[in-house]
């Protein structure tokens, strides 16, 4: 068990940080990953995918972003602050490069095309 008296980052991290909020967020991805192994391969079978499609996809998007989430829960409170100002910066900069270069489909201007 980490003891109160290390002083290492990861001891750090596990006494500061909201361990039942964690638990939470776990478990709603478990949860999520067991719905869409329930619910996916019908699905990805009458669209002609391989039955676990959606399920690989899914599970390849939740492995970064529990990454980004432990690394996020790391941060000092200033270092949030400063991050979530230049995300916003960002995500300000690419609404208004979708509406300069993203396609247009029936009059809207559509997301621009990453994948």
């Amino acid at each position: 068990m980490i003891s109160r008296e290390q002083r290492t980052p990861l001891s750090e991290w596990w006494w500061t940080v909201d361990r039942l909020l964690v638990a939470a967020f776990i478990t709603l991805m478990l949860g999520g990953v067991i719905l869409s192994l329930a619910a996916s391969p019908p699905v990805a079978a009458r669209i002609g995918l391989d039955p676990f499609h959606f399920f690989n996809r899914h599970v390849l998007f939740l492995v970064p972003s529990l990454i980004v989430m432990l690394g996020v829960s790391f941060l000092s409170p200033r270092q949030v602050r400063r991050t979530a100002l230049v995300v916003f910066t960002v995500s300000i900069l690419l609404v208004v490069a979708t509406l300069l270069f993203g396609p247009e489909v029936k009059g809207a201007k559509r997301w621009i095309t990453i994948l």
